[in-house]
């Protein structure tokens, strides 16, 4: 009899590690390159032109707490300044909301990580990819302006360099100009510069 309540209260036990266990999320936003570009296409035109790409910096993420089921942590962008916020991901969905201009512009990013093959045939490596959309606005008064409302594509692009101290710390980062010479007013925007090599905070992958 106690054999048989002790192979019970192992079998309970096992249940119970089985139901707490961290659900592993590969491949997910930090390892093997956490360092990504995000590309914004507009859904208010019928071709969904492309506007702005900017790149985005995983910090590490913390594992489920037991009865928890995701991954979550920070990040900030290595391209436009003061840009940052937080992270969620449960197996392949990734979930972000961020801040630009002390906290009076609002982003928000609901996407899946579709595939990490090395290569789609095109011959470029491309790493991992994912897609979902992506909408940004402002704080201005009860109706703040809507910036877009957009799909948006994600590549896995490089490393970049972690930081232990708050975000809201200058690290640095320029302001991005526009074509007509004046800068960005917002992440998104139309007609930004194109983004030409690495900064000091990016290790990008060998093309």
């Amino acid at each position: 009899m106690l054999i048989k309540k002790i192979a019970i209260g192992s079998l309970l036990l096992m249940s119970v590690s089985a139901a707490f266990a961290y659900p592993r999320h590969d491949p997910n936003v930090y390892d093997k390159g956490n360092l990504w570009s995000i590309t914004f296409h507009d859904d208010d035109s019928v071709a969904h032109n492309q506007w702005a790409t900017q790149r985005i910096c995983f910090l590490p993420y913390s594992a489920p707490l037991a009865g928890q089921t995701q991954i979550k942590g920070t990040w900030y962008s290595t391209t436009y300044p003061n840009w940052h916020g937080h992270y969620r991901q449960e197996g392949d969905s990734v979930k972000m909301v961020g801040n630009f201009w002390s906290g009076k512009g609002n982003d928000s990013m609901e996407w899946d990580i579709v595939t990490s093959s090395p290569h789609t045939g095109l011959g470029v490596k491309l790493n991992t990819l994912g897609a979902g959309h992506w909408s940004e606005w402002g704080d201005n008064g009860r109706l703040g302006p809507v910036y877009g409302f957009g799909n948006a594509v994600f590549q896995r692009v490089g490393y970049c360099k972690v930081f232990s101290t708050s975000l809201d710390v200058d690290i640095g980062i320029k302001a991005r100009l526009l074509s007509n010479g004046r800068e960005a007013e917002y992440p998104q925007q139309l007609d930004q510069l194109p983004l030409e090599g690495a900064s000091e905070l990016e290790e990008l992958f060998e093309k």
